[in-house]
């Protein structure tokens, strides 16, 4: 994870990087480095596998990050952006962020421009229609 600090990883990979160590004890691991504040929990994907990321010492202090649920690059969400978006939760909700917890998942600009996995663009020349039409 050290060696890939801007990545996010789910225990199944790091079990196949390490054939050698069990998934329960890859568990184990990834539980008391987050507890250490060495790794953060950043969310689970669809199957409900928990995602992490590397975030060592003094790394990505008072900044947010945005996941890309496609190819698991993170990206540092700081300056007017992010304090426009903490003004904004804390107006309607009156909520704060903790902007170092904090994590948004969605496509970055590379996958978007892909189709998704699992989902076929429709074929040319078809016609899709909605439930009224």
């Amino acid at each position: 994870m050290i060696e890939n600090p801007d990545r996010i990883f789910k225990a199944s990979e790091l079990a196949r990087s390490l054939p050698a160590i069990s998934l329960s004890t890859i568990y184990r691991n990834l539980s008391r480095l987050e507890k250490a504040g060495m790794v953060q929990i950043v969310g689970a994907e669809e199957n409900k596998e928990l995602q992490y990321r590397y975030t060592g010492p003094g790394r990505c202090q008072a900044k947010m990050h945005l996941v890309c649920k496609e190819c698991g690059k993170f990206f540092h969400l700081d300056g007017p952006a992010l304090k426009m978006l903490q003004i904004s939760v804390q107006r309607v909700s009156g909520f704060e962020l903790d902007q170092q917890q904090s994590v948004l998942l969605g496509r970055c600009a590379g996958c978007a421009g892909r189709p998704r996995r699992g989902i076929r663009p429709p074929r040319a020349g078809k016609v899709r229609r909605g439930l009224h039409g």
